[in-house]
């Protein structure tokens, strides 16, 4: 679990190419079906398709090379580098399947057709299940086999998406034979998909900062330790994910159409919605540390001060639906600037600072409590620009696209 924890921050890079492909010609879509431009629905999936290649080519390469350095320079000594630099080798063999498979899924959301995406996602997840205990316990291949079981199940979400759009099951007519990187689709694309890509990125820098701090103040047990909570923490964050994917079709349709009323009224419900359902799994897994930290580490004892750690991260939780809602807005509508904005406040200017300066005086704890006060000036900060963007639409139409 240590060594796929330091291993895991650098897969935020590949999640940030995707993020970066998929969110940006997503929006693009959304807002084209909104405004019925043909002309970019035909070009989307040929542009998407020639972009995840590329960039993946270029990951991939990187990643294999470097890929024990990087394990290093994140904390990984001995046995726990080896094991790193396996698995992150063995994920960036597979990483086009990686990046096209969750970019050609956000299209396939992009048009509203979300049950259609999940059902992909789910039985690609599930056969990742299977195969990982399998590959890992049965045929006794390590860490390798629970790498190769992520790559197989992503090459299979590859499949299902390629017959999605090979079969023309798109609610718009697609052109198979457009590859090329034209300015008037990659221009946007990239606008808004940085914003994206900066999230996972921004995540990566964090997780560097918080594994490299770790190892410095802690031992490989709070390396494992993290590695679980983080665990937690995104599991209980994923309903989330899946709100701010599904209201993205919703504001980007509906703005491309200039309905703005509807854009306004998906927003208030998909973040209410979305911070409910967060507030009641919070509630759950704030009342049961030690039984769903057992789940990953089953040996395991934990102290008191294992359990004040693991509540100090998980704290601010029910704060981050309006994060992210915020900033799917932001993307949904094309300004990449603002929802840029709110990702860099968050992660470089406040919160690299807290987890570079609250151990100093807390040690290992200052690390797991360095986001609660970040967290709450990100959310009144969120709510507060929100507004105000609410409140422009009254005044001027925006621009489309």
């Amino acid at each position: 679990l240590a060594a796929v924890s330091l291993a895991f921050p650098l897969m935020m890079i590949t999640n940030g190419i995707s993020a970066m492909i998929g969110v940006g010609a997503s929006s693009l879509l959304s807002r084209a079906i909104g405004v019925n431009d043909e002309d970019i629905q035909r070009k989307s999936f040929g542009t998407t398709l020639a972009l995840s290649l590329i960039t993946s080519l270029i990951l991939s390469a990187l990643g294999i090379y470097f890929a024990r350095d990087l394990i290093a320079f994140l904390g990984g000594t001995g046995d726990i580098l080896d094991m790193g630099t396996e698995y992150y080798r063995i994920m960036m063999i597979g990483a086009f399947f990686r990046i096209f498979a969750v970019a050609a899924n956000m299209l396939i959301r992009a048009e509203g057709k979300i049950k259609e995406a999940m059902i992909m996602t789910i039985i690609s997840t599930l056969l990742n299940m299977v195969l990982t205990p399998l590959f890992l316990g049965y045929f006794e291949w390590g860490i390798a086999g629970a790498a190769w079981a992520t790559i197989i199940s992503m090459i299979v979400f590859t499949l299902f998406d390629l017959w999605y759009f090979l079969t023309r099951r798109t609610n718009y007519q697609i052109s198979l034979r457009s590859f090329s990187l034209e300015k008037k689709m990659l221009r946007p694309i990239l606008a808004v998909g940085v914003s994206a890509m900066m999230l996972q990125i921004m995540f990566f820098l964090q997780q560097a900062v918080v594994f490299k701090s770790l190892a410095h103040y802690g031992d490989d047990w709070d390396l494992a330790l993290m590695g679980a909570c983080y665990r937690v923490l995104l599991l209980t964050l994923f309903p989330s994910f899946g709100f701010a994917q599904a209201m993205q079709p919703v504001v980007g349709i509906n703005y491309g159409a200039r309905v703005f009323s509807r854009v306004k009224d998906a927003y208030k419900i998909f973040t209410l919605s979305s911070s409910i359902l967060m507030t009641a799994g919070w509630v759950f897994i704030m009342l049961f540390p030690e039984t769903i930290l057992g789940w990953m580490l089953p040996e395991a004892t934990f102290t008191s001060e294992d359990i004040r750690n693991y509540r100090m991260l998980m704290l601010t939780l029910p704060l981050f639906p309006a994060f992210f809602m915020g900033t799917t807005l932001y993307q949904a509508i094309g300004k990449a600037k603002e929802a840029g904005f709110f990702l860099i406040a968050r992660e470089v200017a406040l919160y690299v600072p807290a987890l570079l300066i609250a151990p100093i005086f807390f040690g290992v704890g200052g690390i797991y409590a360095a986001g609660i006060p970040v967290n709450l000036l990100v959310f009144v900060a969120v709510l507060l620009m929100v507004g105000l963007e609410f409140r422009k639409w009254k005044r001027k139409a925006p621009v489309v696209i």
